[in-house]
């Protein structure tokens, strides 16, 4: 399509040694033989199984409420036997159109779409910004959305089912840095604004970890070895 905008590519690995073993584990998710959710998976696809290289993990971030202009679409999917993370960045606003081009070239051909309350924020807001933006929405992948399952096995022994809580309680970590959500819009101005993307860095983290964190859930699902701190 032609379309521009600036792309970051990381793996898991990166950011802790402790994501290494995250892909193997995810993999184990998608068996049958392992757990109800890989039979769930298949259910929602409408397939007899889901490959590895057919889920998309997918998480945005925008410079406010719904009709805002979205600036970051971060994905994360099983290449080459290891997850890669994909960000697609509007350097401005002008380029939030290729952001959303590069995401639905993305996501063509995939499986399933995973997303943590996409189906009421991200996917909507992707669409609503598409039209916007006057490209073609034609996208009927699969949509999994972990926030509701996540409710439906938590919500009663945690506080809420915000993913940095899930994060913290269910997976045993937390964050040494991260941006507050609430800061995230005027971070992303004040960089289309001054140039100066150090508090960038932190938003792309803080996206990165988003993702990750949607595929370690998915393992603690499947599993249930999970603990409550």
């Amino acid at each position: 399509m032609g379309a521009k905008a600036y792309l970051l590519e990381m793996r898991p690995a990166e950011f802790d040694e402790h994501f290494s073993g995250l892909g193997e584990a995810f993999i184990r998710t998608l068996s049958h033989d392992y757990s109800n959710l890989g039979r769930t998976l298949s259910a929602v696809c409408g397939l007899e199984d889901v490959q590895p290289e057919g889920v998309l993990h997918v998480d945005l971030e925008t410079t406010g409420l719904m009709g805002t202009p979205l600036f970051l679409i971060g994905t994360m999917g099983w290449e080459n036997g290891e997850f890669a993370i994909r960000q697609y960045l509007a350097r401005d606003y002008s380029e939030e159109p290729a952001v959303i081009s590069l995401f639905l070239d993305a996501a063509e051909g995939r499986q399933l779409l995973v997303t943590f309350n996409g189906k009421t924020f991200d996917l909507p807001y992707i669409r609503l910004r598409a039209a916007a933006s006057n490209i073609p929405f034609a996208l009927q992948t699969a949509h999994f959305d972990l926030l509701h399952e996540c409710r439906r096995v938590w919500r009663h022994v945690l506080p809420d089912c915000r993913l940095q809580t899930l994060e913290s309680r269910v997976c045993g970590r937390a964050r040494r840095v991260d941006i507050r959500g609430e800061h995230i819009g005027d971070a992303y101005h004040a960089f289309v604004r001054t140039g100066n993307a150090a508090q960038m860095i932190d938003i792309l983290r803080h996206n990165a970890m988003d993702l990750i964190t949607m595929a370690d859930l998915m393992v603690r699902l499947a599993s249930r070895r999970y603990r409550l701190d």
